[in-house]
């Protein structure tokens, strides 16, 4: 399918410039001194495509530079539908809302996917020694309404942008390894789904509603208990539009774990996925070379995907991390042979590239004076 592009021909002062969202193409634009906000109409939240499933990339430090989502469309010979990536709650680190951030995917055409994460992850979250425990961020305390001045002006940001932003909190919380997670830092199961639901009030409240909620589980629960399952923290249909599993292949990398195959991974998540019955998306995907052939991973991969019609997106954790003593290269290009391999996997017409239509939709119906206004945000990041 080829890539619709949302373009605009906006007048800033005596100058033309055409915005548009396309594969390597982001234009300049001198910015007024002096340009009021506009209103915005709300997107409609995202849908499962008809066909097929949207393609994504993780690859930090974009959306903040955008060049890297160039490099990747560059390796992987499309451009992707969604751009996630993560910003903690600390206020310290990249807490707000970055409006300039977020126009600058809408308008290469692709849908952000924001992780929104409750915690402080310091310089880099893998050279901390204890991360769940991080008593400022219980569960409680969103509870309680501590957070809530902070939620709420994530919410008046997105209502104010108006394009469509799919939001995945508090993710993985069926493990343990996360101060929001059920089973640590002093939380219950419980607390996490009235926090989930606290948070999407008051987005509804502000008007948020053209955010798009992601739920979203680690592939297995650790510790594996009843009280720590993927139903124990499910909030409830009517506070979610998709699901989406995390799932990696960490092969030999690490001294407690193995090569294992896709379906190893998703078959217990996705069996437990189709009985909740919304858009399911892979929200971090990959796999490492060590101890095992990483181009024929990805191949197989996405071709047990192409059996599984309800998954309905697949975003690539393309990074290369380092903690305290081990590194796990999840990145595309590891090797030749593997970027070759992820290359060929999505140009299988099954995966898509396009610009999903309600971005289209919202972006065709801005006039030249709301594009020139998008256009003049400055970033926070």
């Amino acid at each position: 399918m080829s890539r619709r592009l949302l373009a605009r021909v906006v007048s800033v002062g005596v100058a033309a410039v055409v915005v548009a969202a396309a594969s390597g193409c982001q234009q300049k634009v001198d910015r007024p001194a002096d340009v009021p906000p506009v209103h915005l109409q709300a997107a409609a939240t995202i849908k499962a495509p008809k066909t097929g499933a949207y393609t994504g990339v993780f690859t930090p430090p974009a959306p903040f530079e955008m060049t890297y989502v160039d490099d990747y469309a560059q390796k992987a010979g499309r451009s992707p539908s969604i751009v996630m990536w993560f910003q903690p709650w600390v206020e310290k680190g990249s807490s707000r809302f970055d409006k300039a951030a977020v126009v600058s995917v809408l308008q290469r055409g692709c849908v952000p996917m924001i992780t929104w994460e409750p915690w402080d992850p310091g310089n880099d979250a893998n050279l901390l020694r204890e991360p769940a425990k991080q008593s400022a961020y219980r569960l409680k305390r969103i509870n309680d309404g501590e957070f809530d001045a902070y939620i709420r002006s994530w919410a008046k940001a997105a209502k104010e942008l108006g394009g469509p932003v799919m939001i995945r909190p508090m993710h993985e919380m069926n493990g343990n390894w996360y101060p929001w997670c059920g089973s640590a830092n002093g939380n219950q199961p419980e607390e996490y789904r009235k926090a989930w639901r606290h948070i999407v009030d008051i987005f509804d409240k502000e008007g948020a509603t053209n955010v798009t909620w992601v739920w979203s589980i680690n592939r297995e629960s650790v510790p594996d208990a009843n009280d720590n399952s993927f139903a124990a923290y499910y909030p409830g249909d009517a506070y979610v539009d998709w699901t989406s599993i995390s799932g990696f292949n960490w092969g030999t990398s690490r001294p407690s774990t193995q090569w294992t195959s896709f379906s190893e991974l998703y078959e217990a998540p996705l069996a437990y996925l189709r009985t909740v019955g919304k858009p399911i998306v892979l929200s971090e995907f990959g796999c490492v070379p060590d101890g095992g052939d990483k181009a024929a991973w990805i191949a197989d991969a996405y071709g047990v995907i192409k059996k599984h019609p309800e998954i309905d997106a697949v975003i690539y954790y393309d990074k290369l991390e380092q903690g305290l003593k081990l590194t796990q290269d999840w990145r595309i290009s590891s090797s030749k042979k593997s970027e070759a391999a992820y290359k060929a996997a999505i140009a299988d017409t099954y995966y898509l590239s396009s610009t999903p239509p309600e971005l289209e939709q919202w972006g065709n119906g801005l006039s030249q004076t709301q594009w020139t206004y998008l256009r003049t945000i400055q970033p926070v990041y």
